[in-house]
């Protein structure tokens, strides 16, 4: 039978370990998270949103194509309709976080190369918003404000 001093000696002990081992399961876990998950909260910026300015000479040849989008088959419309407005959706930043990785300049890549939008609802929510509110004749100025609003 342990005594009294023994048995908080060794919860004691044990709660430091335990305590010790959150604190390096929490940096470990900082250090292999360093962007947020594509589609969960979009990260908090402080100042404004700075969109990037439209490329010169951009084309949607690089979107990712419908027989490419076989297993998304619902999302082929959408990819379309990205390919149709490339100077709209080359203005606009992304809200999930992926403008912050290398190689990534607008919304627009997204939807280019192995096209995160086949799996990020950010970036599918923004290009629907973007090509609704094209269609309906609003300017890329417009088109910010709103996508800054819902997605912001």
């Amino acid at each position: 039978m342990m005594n009294r001093r023994t048995f908080l000696s060794v919860a004691g002990v044990a709660g430091a370990g335990a305590l010790f081992d959150r604190r390096l399961l929490r940096v470990r876990h900082a250090a292999a998270v360093s962007m947020p998950m594509c589609g969960s909260e979009p990260p908090r910026r402080y100042g404004p949103v700075v969109h990037p300015t439209p490329r010169k000479g951009i084309t949607g040849a690089r979107v990712m194509t419908a027989a490419r989008l076989a297993k998304s088959a619902y999302l082929v419309p959408l990819f379309d309709a990205i390919r149709a407005i490339p100077e709209v959706a080359d203005g606009i930043r992304c809200s999930c976080g992926c403008a912050e990785l290398p190689g990534y300049y607008s919304l627009l890549s997204c939807y280019e190369g192995d096209a995160m939008a086949t799996i990020c609802p950010i970036c599918q929510g923004a290009g629907r918003l973007t090509v609704r509110l094209h269609a309906e004749g609003q300017t890329l100025a417009q088109i910010r404000i709103a996508v800054d609003a819902q997605f912001g």
